[in-house]
């Protein structure tokens, strides 16, 4: 059970990195998803669906402590180290990096539900059902979150289209 739980540590790190904004508070947000999933093992029946269930607490901890703290989650700094390019073609990379950034901050910009359903979905590339199981909301109102969401970053991410390939 152990190596079945560690195997999903990066990818639990990564959406409570999503989720919270805060690299520390990521930190402090998947351990503790693991140490709920430790204490509660006995419920995961499917070892296949341990990393939705983790997802799951994950999400569960964020809520409960966003609504003690009532606070919102802030973008995600980006260093050299996010963006491996930077050495190989500084001037490409830079502007890779500078269009990840806005593309962090246009995501970090969703209402919170719709940025939980885009980064299970484009991200972590759960089903819709998955997603659903995870938020504890029905397929349909994955949907609908996921599409306004996409629509929404659409909107958001004309600009860098229109910089990074201008038609004339």
């Amino acid at each position: 059970m152990r190596a079945i739980l560690e195997q999903h540590v990066p990818r639990v790190y990564g959406f409570a990195l999503r989720l919270t904004g805060n690299p520390d508070m990521a930190e402090d947000l998947t351990q503790e998803t693991f140490l709920r999933a430790w204490r509660h093992r006995r419920r995961l029946r499917e070892p296949r669906a341990a990393r939705v269930w983790l997802f799951q607490i994950a999400v569960n901890l964020w809520r409960d402590r966003a609504r003690r703290e009532r606070r919102r989650p802030a973008h995600v700094e980006l260093s050299d180290d996010d963006c491996p390019s930077a050495a190989a073609r500084p001037e490409q990379a830079a502007g890779d990096r500078e269009d990840v950034g806005r593309a962090l901050r246009a995501m970090d910009s969703l209402p919170p539900r719709q940025r939980e359903v885009l980064y299970l979905h484009a991200l972590e590339q759960l089903s819709l059902e998955q997603i659903a199981e995870v938020l504890a909301i029905s397929s349909d109102a994955v949907k609908a979150s996921l599409s306004l969401a996409r629509k929404r970053m659409r909107r958001q991410l004309r600009d860098i289209c229109r910089d990074r390939f201008p038609t004339t």
